[in-house]
């Protein structure tokens, strides 16, 4: 079906009955297409500003090759778990994606992305909610600039008493720690230059209101759990065409 074909309305005089079952919650879960999870990106440069297929500076989520949901430059979102993650795209049919710091494999491709047009990233990688969409997606800061803003992300997660019990085993300072559930943020977009040229960053701002829907908790720690279960000892190999799919 052609998108630019305009959609018109037939005319029933009749008044219609209720027209589905089911609440619209349902509706857009059946339409996901299967269990993935989606990736929201700041877009700045590169093939799809290239091709119009979204602005420069605007946050997208890859619907497929040629389509992008363009969220627009500000975003509010739920973050609700976070995970380490390093991906080498040098050969597009089998991206290599690493989740364990600790690996061979990981700390390759961190090395790599050191060098010029290495085609490797790593960073935080964090599960957030998107409730305009009503999804959950993956924000993955890997770049340098990204990684930078990252580290403000942080203070919006949950935090659980076993995640402060962890931080008090590994020494770490916990007085005035409380267990908290996930704080609403919202991106913003800057830009960011050098003498090599200018490029956009996020920006990480408190939300100044509170979100409006928020999914129920069994799907947030269905979610997470899916999230943070690693395959493979921590290393995925996945076809270009997966990889927004991949979790």
């Amino acid at each position: 079906m052609s998108t630019d074909t305009a959609m018109v309305p037939v005319n029933i005089d009749v008044q219609l009955p209720s027209t589905q079952l089911g609440s619209d919650d349902v509706f857009a879960e059946l339409a996901q297409g299967g269990d993935y999870l989606g990736r929201m990106q700041l877009y700045t440069k590169g093939k799809a500003v290239n091709k119009a297929q979204i602005l420069p500076g605007h946050y997208g989520i890859p619907e497929s090759n040629d389509n992008i949901l363009d969220l627009g430059m500000t975003v509010h979102l739920l973050p609700l778990a976070r995970r380490p993650k390093a991906i080498d795209m040098t050969d597009t049919e089998a991206l290599v994606i690493s989740y364990d710091v600790a690996s061979d494999e990981f700390q390759r491709i961190r090395t790599a992305a050191d060098q010029p047009e290495s085609h490797c990233q790593y960073g935080p990688s964090f599960l957030v909610y998107e409730p305009g969409t009503n999804r959950f997606l993956e924000f993955f800061c890997g770049n340098k600039s990204n990684r930078i803003e990252a580290k403000k992300i942080y203070p919006f997660l949950p935090l659980t008493q076993a995640d402060i019990d962890a931080k008090a085993a590994a020494g770490n300072d916990v007085s005035g720690l409380v267990p908290h559930g996930p704080i609403p943020l919202t991106l913003t977009v800057q830009v960011a230059e050098n003498k090599r040229g200018s490029w956009h960053v996020p920006v990480v701002n408190a939300a100044a209101f509170p979100l409006k829907r928020i999914p129920p908790t069994d799907a947030i720690v269905r979610e997470i759990v899916k999230f943070l279960s690693v395959k493979d000892n921590g290393v995925e190999k996945v076809n270009e065409a997966a990889q927004g799919r991949a979790r």
